[in-house]
């Protein structure tokens, strides 16, 4: 797997906590259709690009309506120079359960590209896995509904978050399945381009390769309100800090 410049793009937070945590229900959602977030991506203090999170749509994935997630990041022009990235990855979230129906990831980072597509069929305990457009999958078991690691972020924006409490998801990432423990460390008022938020600050603890790197540490800065918006993503890897800061955002139509 290669070293992206941009781990903290794909971000996963999944909660519970050692008493049952609270939920929001699927009917009040903070976030639907036409939600988007854009980010810059620092190294250091070097702008490396930009990204964006957004909720395109409504689809229909085996007859079930499901909420299209797109996620995209991108190096600058200078960045591109020595290692150019165009990622996009999409996932087919099922309005009423919240799991994943649908996975595309489209990774193009420097000499490194991968596409990768997984079909959850939860109804049967399987998942079907596709590697680079092969139209002969790989047939996976999966254990109850999973979340992929884009559908996993949105999850967490249901849950009610307290500090000291940590909270699990299982996930499926590709070809594996896990659990995943994220702390809610303490709250803090920052400020970027987008405004100025009171947040939780949010520290996982188990790493996926490609998502968290286990090689580095990762905090999350999540806006103390009703959307949880993300407004710094802050990633300490082998060769410094990546931080993805908020620049703009638009909340869904219903709002």
């Amino acid at each position: 797997m290669t070293y992206t410049l941009f781990p903290v793009i794909w971000l996963v937070l999944l909660f519970s906590t050692e008493t049952p945590a609270e939920e929001a229900s699927q009917e009040s959602l903070p976030f639907g259709v036409g939600e988007r977030l854009d980010f810059k991506v620092y190294l250091g203090f070097i702008l490396g690009g930009k990204a964006s999170m957004s909720i395109n749509s409504i689809e229909d994935i085996d007859g079930y309506p499901c909420y299209k997630i797109v996620s995209e990041a991108r190096s600058t022009k200078t960045v591109d120079f020595f290692y150019k990235v165009r990622d996009r990855i999409v996932s087919w979230r099922d309005v009423e359960g919240g799991f994943t129906r649908q996975y595309d990831k489209h990774l193009r980072e420097g000499k490194y590209k991968a596409d990768r597509r997984v079909e959850y069929k939860p109804e049967n305990a399987k998942a079907y896995y596709y590697r680079n457009n092969s139209k002969t999958p790989d047939t996976l078991k999966i254990d109850g509904l999973v979340y992929d690691v884009l559908s996993a972020f949105y999850q967490v924006r249901v849950y009610d978050l307290k500090v000291g409490n940590s909270i699990w998801l299982d996930v499926h990432d590709i070809d594996k399945q896990y659990r995943l423990e994220i702390v809610v460390l303490r709250k803090e008022k920052i400020k970027v381009p987008a405004g100025e938020f009171d947040c939780f600050v949010v520290e996982p603890k188990l790493m996926s390769s490609g998502i968290f790197r286990r090689e580095g540490k990762m905090q999350i800065w999540l806006s103390d309100d009703k959307y949880k918006l993300p407004i710094i993503m802050r990633s300490k890897l082998y060769f410094g800090s990546v931080w993805a800061k908020l620049v703009s955002y638009k909340l869904s139509e219903n709002e």
